[in-house]
């Protein structure tokens, strides 16, 4: 594929530098396992670049070192913040066969913030492969305050799960539930950073990257979100492709490869106008 612009890696910048404070915060029933115990494997921000080209219905698609999946932006006019996105997803079993002893991850979320801020509100499930064996939790994180493991999960749960901004307390609200086995959390956080959450995007994300010692993206083959949706500020409802905001394709490119680790497929907008479905294909650990 011709690009007009090379991704530059950041070894994640100061975004990774912080992954190993994760080991010691990390909570759950099996947290002695988690591989955050070895190095980064924290959800972390976008990492920017410019859009280079554009897909169907015209919404603009980035390269990023570790984002897939799209996100609803705000647009001149309209309401500048958002307050609340939700999604329904899987968690999708994941193929350690590709990483064999190596240790590699994914994450499937929904979050506020994290594309041109530097926080992230955010919950959903991750895929480990460590040492060629796999791991599968529920998690949520306020980034850049310590990320939590909360339960484990296993592979074909059922998972809904949300984010939302009270505008009044000022308090951000992560649940999520597992259809499946009724396992859920419900926690109410404050900005990670005070003063710093702009509440300035909306996204449903699947990420991985290389850190060492993850040598990247665990083969988690294919993840369906549905019934993705976002409200604004001004209390308007919507898809992730409504109208009353702009919206970004972001596409996950290896460090090593120079090539796409894992790809959104087109957006969907279901019957119901506030609500959306995509895809996302795992192509490459990295």
């Amino acid at each position: 594929m011709l690009r007009k612009w090379k991704l530059i890696p950041m070894a994640v910048c100061c975004v990774l530098a912080l992954g190993t404070a994760a080991a010691s915060a990390a909570t759950g029933s099996h947290a002695a396992a988690l591989p955050s115990l070895k190095g980064t494997n924290r959800p972390a921000l976008h990492i920017k670049g410019s859009p280079v080209r554009f897909g169907p219905k015209g919404i603009p698609v980035y390269e990023s070192g570790n984002w897939s999946g799209y996100v609803a932006l705000p647009k001149s006019g309209g309401s500048q913040t958002f307050t609340n996105v939700s999604a329904q997803y899987t968690v999708p079993s994941v193929n350690c066969n590709e990483t064999g002893s190596s240790d590699a991850f994914a994450y499937h979320w929904i979050g506020l913030d994290g594309w041109n801020d530097s926080t992230v509100e955010q919950d959903g499930v991750a895929d480990f492969c460590v040492g060629g064996d796999p791991e599968y939790d529920a998690w949520y994180e306020m980034y850049p305050a310590p990320f939590s493991v909360d339960f484990a999960v296993s592979p074909g749960d059922a998972i809904t799960s949300s984010v939302t901004y009270n505008t009044s307390t000022k308090y951000y609200t992560l649940k999520l539930t597992d259809q499946t086995t009724g396992s859920s959390f419900s926690v109410a956080k404050q900005c990670g950073t005070a003063g710093t959450c702009d509440n300035s995007s909306a996204e449903v994300i699947t990420e991985g990257y290389t850190s060492d010692p993850w040598i990247g993206t665990a083969d988690f083959g294919e993840e369906f979100y549905n019934g993705a949706e976002a409200t604004d500020g001004a209390g308007v409802l919507g898809s992730l492709i409504d109208g009353a905001w702009t919206t970004v394709e972001s596409e996950a490119y290896g460090s090593t490869s120079d090539e796409p680790t894992t790809d959104p497929g087109q957006i969907y907008q279901g019957q119901t106008t506030s609500k959306s479905a995509f895809d996302v294909s795992w192509l490459r650990v990295d």
